[in-house]
């Protein structure tokens, strides 16, 4: 069983939590605007963010498990990008039974706008490079699953 936290313990934890709340609201304001400015929804970026992040072409099924949604929603969500044309669809030659997705050309431009303006627009540009570079170790160790019990 773990020692209780001291006082001085627990007040640092409250001020990292009311920081991670801010700056996710943060966050969430510059995403909303560069978002509104590419006429892209949360959901919408959202898919373009994950098929940027692996950068091969992803079956439905997984992308929905990585956006935490049901797969009709993924349908939903590649219909509107695919009218966009900001991602294709692609068959998968070891199952034909199953849809690939991946950016076009144009939906990578689209990240990298993105990408872009959070170089220069978003709270993280404030920081200096080796700043960004230490918050992000930080962020890993953070984000890292739990060891089981």
């Amino acid at each position: 069983m773990a020692a209780p936290a001291s006082s001085d313990v627990l007040l640092l934890l409250d001020q990292l939590v009311e920081q991670a709340y801010t700056f996710s609201a943060a966050i969430g304001r510059w995403s909303a605007t560069i978002l509104a400015e590419l006429e892209l929804t949360e959901a919408l970026g959202d898919v373009l963010w994950q098929l940027g992040a692996v950068s091969e072409a992803v079956p439905m099924r997984d992308l929905a498990d990585r956006l935490q949604c049901d797969p009709s929603n993924v349908t939903f969500l590649a219909d509107r990008l695919e009218e966009r044309g900001l991602i294709e669809r692609r068959p998968d030659l070891s199952d034909r039974r199953v849809k690939l997705l991946a950016l076009t050309t144009a939906g990578l431009a689209v990240r990298t706008r993105i990408v872009q303006a959070a170089a220069t627009r978003s709270p993280l540009a404030r920081l200096s490079p080796a700043d960004q570079q230490r918050l992000c170790r930080l962020l890993d160790k953070c984000l890292q699953p739990e060891p089981p019990a």
